[in-house]
């Protein structure tokens, strides 16, 4: 991911901000009795995987599966540059584990437009042929351009109402939506009543989008590391706490993808968290095995 990237890091201030007053709010203070956790990467087809997590000769049309078998859930960002059809979502349901969740990225036929409203019947086809995912439909989101601002918030709105849009998450990115603290609490209510969620993005290079202000019980987190960087560890670290925190609140839903310059770290980063997670949550979240020739003489963490 590029967005919010930089090539020097060293004087960024990556602490979590506090909680907006609104997440406790949202969340209710009672721990629900299970929080689902699904960890992830954006992409399965990636070179660095073979021989290191899928086996040595993996076909491409086997990732689905091996990927499943290492990871619960995918940020899938294939749907935003290609239309998906039922056989190809079949078959990844197929192949995939039982326990397996999808998160299809919103088509950028209807996201990277200069207004969204336009593209409803679309949107409408997207929900309908996400139904062919059937129980392993995770939750879908909507990532606007850098230049969708706040002055398109009764666009954003209005396609919203249009297509009856519930349980999505929406990336908002230019400045503008963070800035303008009333727009920002109009878009968060909204999204609260829909049962619309609010996505969190953690990149070095734009603090502002990292809002903590939940607007449903789902968190929904793609989180950009700095391929192993010491304070990638530090920021994992620090977002157990927090997500610990809001599990024990009420928060019942968690997607957190891993991204990085160089993709074949991913695996890295899951194994680290999610290894920590469990170790302070008490939860069994699946770990990605590394094959031994790739860590006999690498520490990992």
């Amino acid at each position: 991911m590029e967005f919010g990237r930089l090539s020097n890091i060293e004087n960024i201030d990556f602490s979590l901000p506090e909680d907006h007053a609104g997440t406790a709010k949202v969340l209710g203070g009672t721990k629900a009795n299970k929080c689902a956790v699904y960890v992830g990467c954006p992409i399965w087809s990636e070179a660095g995987f073979i021989g290191k997590i899928y086996p040595k000769k993996t076909k491409s049309k086997d990732v689905a599966k091996y990927y499943s078998q290492q990871f619960n859930s995918i940020e899938l960002n294939i749907s935003h540059y290609k239309s998906l059809d039922r056989d190809t979502i079949e078959h990844w349901v197929d192949i995939t584990a039982s326990d397996f969740k999808f998160c299809p990225k919103v088509n950028q036929i209807v996201s990277h437009t200069p207004l969204i409203k336009q593209n409803a019947d679309y949107m409408r086809e997207i929900i309908s042929t996400n139904q062919y995912f059937k129980q392993k439909l995770g939750m879908p989101f909507l990532q606007l351009p850098p230049h969708y601002d706040s002055s398109k918030i009764n666009d954003l709105l209005d396609f919203c109402d249009e297509v009856a849009l519930s349980r999505c998450a929406i990336e908002l990115r230019h400045e503008s939506w963070f800035k303008n603290e009333a727009v920002l609490k109009h878009i968060c209510n909204y999204f609260y009543k829909n049962n619309l969620t609010l996505l969190l993005t953690d990149t070095a290079g734009r603090r502002d989008v990292l809002h903590q202000r939940l607007t449903s019980k789902t968190a929904f987190i793609r989180f950009v590391a700095n391929d192993l960087h010491s304070t990638d560890y530090k920021r994992m670290d620090e977002w157990i706490t927090r997500l610990k925190h809001w599990i024990d609140s009420g928060l019942e839903e968690i997607y957190f993808f891993m991204h990085t310059p160089t993709h074949e770290l991913m695996p890295e980063l899951v194994i680290y968290f999610t290894t920590e997670f469990n170790k302070r949550t008490g939860l069994n979240l699946k770990i990605p095995k590394i094959f031994s020739p790739f860590i006999e003489d690498q520490k990992l963490f």
